[in-house]
């Protein structure tokens, strides 16, 4: 069960964006994690950086996958070790071909 929009609100999540090509391979990957900052609204979900870089926005469709807050998160991007996570949202964003 879902909780409530107004319960995600200061709760810690991390985030991880994976950009692929037109042929299947990873460009890049993207990692953050932060502190919910307000109820979902629109379609989005606000948090903020847990490094100081101020709020993100991701997409939000009502549902996200629960972490388990005792585990330890290790970043793939930087080697940064992440704990008391307690959702976590994935996408994988397929970058345009740079020759259209």
């Amino acid at each position: 069960m879902e909780p409530s929009t107004d319960a995600l609100v200061g709760k810690r999540i991390l985030v991880g964006s994976t950009f692929v090509t037109d042929d299947g391979s990873v460009a890049r990957r993207v990692e953050l994690h932060g502190v919910i900052s307000k109820p979902p609204a629109d379609g989005t979900l606000c948090f903020e950086r847990a490094d100081g870089g101020g709020e993100f926005t991701i997409p939000y469709d009502g549902q996200l996958a629960k972490a388990d807050p005792r585990a330890t998160y290790t970043l793939k991007t930087t080697g940064e070790a992440v704990t008391g996570v307690d959702h976590i949202a994935t996408f994988e964003i397929h970058e345009p071909d740079e020759e259209a």
